[in-house]
């Protein structure tokens, strides 16, 4: 696994913190101020950066045995992965019509929420830490998760800046961007695990 390809999977593991964080921005707007809405890229590289280490960790236990077919880990994993995003949007989707019918109190947003919010968006990072341990890193695992922990953080931190203006639309998007890379990422090492 080379240096560009864990910056390209810092990117698209960012990807749902960015797009929670637009969401953020537009559904709690009133109640946010300066520091609940720099909570945000703490809290979602901080979890970014310690979920790839546990999975590294944990899959390190048995990495001899993920040695053989790394490649089709790696691929399968990425295609769930964008596989999920994409059903995520579709759910998404279907609710956000019941959700427009009921009537808009305005919400509160609280450390619980963002916490919650930051593991759902770093399981993906866990499974990537597992592929970590099956791969060759081109430098130490701490280093592969302090990249992904800074990406987030300044994606996350451009989602604050962006989510108060573009609302909710650029984060849709943002998550379809994660899910093609994700595949993109998969295709690739479903043909290195072939060729």
């Amino acid at each position: 696994m080379s240096a560009l390809e864990i910056i390209v999977i810092g990117v698209a593991l960012a990807m749902d913190a960015f797009a929670l964080t637009v969401a953020n921005c537009t559904t709690y707007e009133k109640n946010l101020n300066r520091k609940k809405e720099w909570s945000m890229p703490c809290a979602f590289a901080a979890f970014q950066f310690l979920m790839p280490l546990s999975g590294f960790f944990l899959g390190g236990l048995i990495s001899g045995f993920l040695q053989s077919f790394a490649k089709f880990l790696s691929a399968g994993i990425f295609f769930i992965l964008a596989i999920k995003i994409v059903f995520d949007i579709i759910e998404e989707n279907r609710n956000s019509e019941k959700a427009e019918q009921r009537d808009k109190k305005t919400q509160s947003f609280t450390l619980g929420v963002l916490f919650i919010q930051a593991v759902a968006t770093s399981i993906d990072a866990f499974a990537v830490g597992i592929t970590f341990a099956a791969a060759t890193l081109p430098f130490s695992v701490f280093i592969a998760a302090g990249i992904i922990g800074a990406i987030t953080f300044a994606i996350v931190a451009l989602a604050i800046f962006i989510g108060k203006s573009l609302g909710k639309l650029l984060g849709k998007y943002a998550v379809w961007c994660g899910a093609a890379i994700l595949f993109a990422l998969a295709v690739k090492n479903l043909i290195e695990g072939i060729v």
